[in-house]
């Protein structure tokens, strides 16, 4: 069961998704669906399939401003600055909905005999 009201997080991403999906031709697909040789992408052949600590550590970003940031010079970086100038926009919803996660947090402390999976 989600903590966040489905209808609040639609409210808030669907706008988001429209702009996203704009620059799209009709049949084109916003998101990549499989390997683009071009593009440093998930469905990239890696050189090593054995996880280790590098893999995990990433520079953070500590607020919504430092994640909006990060993520319009991860989009134009891969050719994407009609993506980047949405930047903002995301940064707003990630605040936003993390404002509506911490409203639907339990307030009161919970028993140690009960387990708390988040």
């Amino acid at each position: 069961m989600s903590s966040i009201d489905d209808t609040a997080l639609r409210a808030l991403a669907a706008p988001l998704f429209d702009a996203l999906t704009a620059h799209c031709a009709p049949g084109q697909v916003p998101f990549p669906l499989g390997p683009n040789p071009r593009l440093a992408s998930y469905y990239a052949q890696r050189t090593h399939t054995a996880m280790s600590l590098d893999d995990f550590l990433v520079p953070s970003s500590l607020d919504a401003d430092g994640f909006g940031a990060r993520l319009a010079a991860h989009w134009r970086a891969h050719g994407h600055p009609e993506l980047a100038a949405h930047a903002p926009q995301v940064a707003e919803a990630a605040r936003a909905l993390h404002a509506l996660y911490a409203a639907a947090r339990p307030q009161a402390e919970l028993s140690p005999y009960v387990y708390q999976m988040f």
